[in-house]
């Protein structure tokens, strides 16, 4: 069974000139929120379930896409089934106190049984077909595999460097016209996730790029995809012809 978890309990600092009173997930995006297109590709793409990792205003999320009437609600912890979408079983793991996204995985995980588990960032579109990047990971045998885009210009982030189909480092973000940058869905074992010492906040972006020399993560190169990330308020407003043009799922 394809699983996967949502990173969606940022707080979205930099949308707030335009997004002051939602969580980022929630971003209206010609009158749907951002998480819609995300979950319409998940399902689009065979899961079977995806687990929603909240923290900010998690209750608007659970109002948004759980059951009616919801099973009561906890102000953190886990619940196993708080409704679907388009086939698609919808979990949720909510954080008591900000965990970053690193602990927000360390707290889901353990509650979900696929033996590997695609992780998406909650404010980034990026439609790459999951079976070929999960024949990837195979293929190469890796225990943790990251999806990378290719973008033009590229100032706006850290390049990452690959040799032989992995990463080998990431670069800080300097003026450049183009490169390769993490595009925000990886592919982890979960056997090889429970056989570390994960500490209790983290960030998992930071842990990335810190492990990238040592751990040597695949790379799944996906060079003619769109991608886009709605972090700061001019990506946003792109979004808004963006998504409806390339999220026809």
């Amino acid at each position: 069974m394809r699983e996967a978890i949502v990173l969606a309990g940022g707080l979205g600092t930099r949308l707030r000139s335009v997004l002051p009173d939602a969580p980022k997930a929630l971003a209206p995006i010609q009158g749907r929120p951002f998480l819609d297109y995300l979950l319409d590709y998940l399902a689009s793409e065979g899961a079977k379930h995806a687990c929603l990792a909240l923290g900010y205003q998690a209750d608007k999320i659970l109002e948004r896409y759980g059951s009616s009437p919801l099973p009561v609600r906890p102000s953190e912890g886990f619940l196993p089934q708080i409704g679907q979408w388009k086939g698609l079983q919808l979990s949720a793991s909510i954080e008591a106190e900000p965990l970053g996204t690193g602990g927000a995985l360390a707290q889901a995980i353990p509650h979900l049984q696929a033996p590997r588990l695609f992780i998406l960032n909650g404010d980034t579109f990026f439609p790459l077909p999951l079976s070929q990047m999960e024949s990837y990971h195979t293929q190469k045998g890796a225990s943790l595999t990251l999806a990378l885009a290719y973008v033009s210009p590229a100032d706006r982030y850290g390049l990452v460097e690959v040799q032989d189909g992995f990463v080998t480092a990431f670069r800080e973000k300097e003026p450049r016209p183009s490169g390769w940058i993490y595009g925000g869905i990886a592919l982890i074992e979960t056997a090889w996730w429970r056989a570390q010492s994960w500490p209790k906040q983290f960030s998992w972006e930071l842990y990335l790029k810190e492990a990238a020399t040592t751990l040597r993560p695949a790379a799944f190169l996906a060079k003619d995809l769109p991608f886009l990330d709605i972090g700061v308020p001019a990506d946003y407003e792109k979004a808004q012809t963006f998504l409806p043009r390339y999220a026809s799922f």
